[in-house]
């Protein structure tokens, strides 16, 4: 099981604290340059379906101070939020062999980010669910699913967002 996790801090319009956070692979001196890389691109990303400051980012390896700056944005409250379902898509941890089973595949886990961006393009019409074909959604799927990992530490494959909570 991987015990390595993200979590991104956000303020919101209220300058109400949140936190998001989801499993990460190993840190090891040889996965971290890649790992640090998949991390900028997954807060980048969340970045562009939220509109929340973020504050900071920590992983067990380090931790960063990003802002302390409420954002300006009324919307951007920390209780509108994008539930994320997603999947474990590894059935083994040592492919091509395949002795080792991953005990996680095919089980479900959620997690939300706290103020949501759903205006423009992020919602299906008619409906509270994420359009993940949507640029910005689409580029937060990639970078979810390349630094993700389940519970139980294998790949992810991401179902769908849903815009939850007040007001909405």
């Amino acid at each position: 099981m991987s015990g390595e996790r993200l979590t991104i801090g956000f303020l919101d319009y209220s300058n109400e604290p949140s936190t998001s956070s989801i499993h990460v692979g190993g840190v090891t001196a040889v996965s971290l340059p890649g790992l640090l890389t998949n991390i900028a691109a997954y807060v980048a990303a969340v970045d562009g379906i939220t509109l929340g400051t973020i504050r900071d980012d920590t992983l067990i390896a380090y931790s960063t101070n990003r802002s302390s700056v409420p954002p300006a944005d009324v919307n951007a409250q920390r209780e509108r939020k994008w539930l994320v379902r997603y999947i474990d898509d590894l059935p083994f941890f040592d492919d091509p062999v395949n002795a080792i089973p991953n005990a996680g595949f095919g089980q479900a886990f959620t997690f939300t980010i706290p103020t949501a961006d759903i205006g423009g393009a992020n919602l299906v019409p008619n409906t509270d669910l994420g359009l993940l074909t949507d640029t910005q959604m689409a580029a937060f799927v990639t970078a979810f699913e390349a630094l993700a990992r389940s519970p139980y530490g294998g790949t992810v494959e991401l179902i769908s967002m849903e815009a939850v909570g007040s007001p909405f």
